[in-house]
């Protein structure tokens, strides 16, 4: 049985993780938004006789066509050069240690 104290503290984690957000220019997304879409761009890889943009990988028409792409990241799609948004967040996540991802200037809201 956990105590009290572990409890709170456990809420006080979770509670800190979901505020940690990534920018890029003027718009800020959730961390755990830009994991999910390092996922389906690492899912979708690139399609043969198709044309990446450079950096990302698949088509980001196939990306942002997917119906698991995180509802914050509409705009982006709806938006002028979606690749680069897309390219920039995901680069984010590939620091050499992941556990350092707060160290990075376009995350704000960590401890």
């Amino acid at each position: 049985m956990k105590s009290p104290l572990q409890l709170v503290l456990l809420l006080c984690v979770c509670s800190a993780a979901s505020r940690v957000r990534v920018k890029d220019g003027v718009r800020s997304f959730p961390l755990e938004a830009v994991k999910q879409l390092k996922t389906l761009l690492d899912e979708a890889g690139p399609r043969a006789g198709t044309r990446a943009a450079p950096g990302v990988g698949p088509p980001v028409s196939a990306v942002c066509a997917d119906p698991a792409l995180p509802r914050v990241f509409y705009p982006v799609c709806r938006g002028q050069a979606p690749a680069g948004v897309f390219s920039r967040l995901v680069n984010v996540l590939m620091a050499s240690d992941p556990c350092e991802v707060c160290a990075n200037p376009s995350c704000f809201g960590c401890l």
